[in-house]
């Protein structure tokens, strides 16, 4: 009877050891995301460790350097990985000027526009829009992300009203289709438009064509200094001669011998020297 006892007591120690996580390698792993998308968590290690330690306890993986093996080996947990460190909150006309300049681009013929990020699909619709409202309704918008959940949102197409506030009544009944409190945008719209989890440091990126127009707001900011030359030096490969890059306010581009920084009124770009 007590060495029944005893082999129970023992068992019971082994399950507590197993569950204890160990998250002493963040470091290591803050470097794997850097290098792998460029975006720099080194001053979220509080946050990072308390959301990464459950994402790895859901899936029983016991420390961070069990999870660094996995991912490296895994494409699809790695995918899964990487969309907690995405933030997808959006909505439709946001930064109206640069997609009206983006219009007058599509109108002269310049067909080929890349959103990356695209989020989950605000961005490349509004242009649509605009684009159709311009009378044009032949064009290539290819939007990316690296988050799946973005695009598989962004595919889907369905949007809450929160993300359509911008839109007047009539705009909302033209361009979308009621699905219960949410809505589709309509398959007219749709045309000419495609979604792609991408990430702008692969070799899929290079693969993806040359672009009249890039808008990338918002992405940068995650970047220092080395990974926001190296984004700008992808995307000049991807413009054409003349082609314009977009980017948000907040997004500081480094100095180089790139671009052109264009400024007329309001609007800001950056042209492809």
């Amino acid at each position: 009877m007590f060495f029944f006892k005893r082999k129970k007591s023992v068992q019971n120690e082994e399950v507590q050891k197993k569950v204890e996580f160990d998250s002493s390698n963040l470091p290591q792993l803050i470097k794997y995301v850097k290098k792998y998308s460029g975006v720099d968590l080194s001053s979220k290690t509080d946050v990072l460790t308390r959301r990464f330690t459950t994402f790895c306890k859901q899936r029983d993986i016991d420390s961070f350097d069990e999870l660094l093996i996995m991912i490296e080996k895994d494409t699809s947990l790695r995918q899964k990985f990487m969309n907690l460190l995405t933030v997808n909150e959006t909505y439709f006309l946001r930064e109206e000027i640069q997609l009206f300049s983006t219009v007058e681009l599509l109108k002269e013929g310049k067909k080929r526009v890349l959103s990356a990020p695209c989020a989950s699909g605000e961005e490349v619709f509004s242009l649509a829009f605009l684009a159709h409202e311009a009378g044009v309704s032949e064009f290539d918008i290819v939007g990316i992300d690296l988050s799946s959940k973005a695009i598989d949102k962004a595919n889907e197409s369905t949007y809450s009203s929160r993300s359509l506030h911008k839109f007047q009544k009539e705009q909302v009944l033209k361009y979308f289709e009621a699905l219960g409190e949410n809505y589709r945008v309509k398959p007219k719209y749709q045309r000419g438009i495609k979604f792609k989890v991408c990430n702008v440091f692969s070799e899929e990126f290079q693969n993806l064509g040359e672009f009249d127009a890039i808008l990338s707001r918002n992405m940068m900011i995650y970047f220092n200094e080395k990974y926001k030359l190296k984004t700008i030096e992808v995307f000049h490969k991807l413009l054409k001669p003349q082609g314009r890059l977009y980017v948000g306010h907040a997004d500081l581009i480094p100095q180089n011998q790139l671009y052109k920084k264009i400024t007329k009124d309001r609007l800001t770009y950056y042209e492809k020297i």
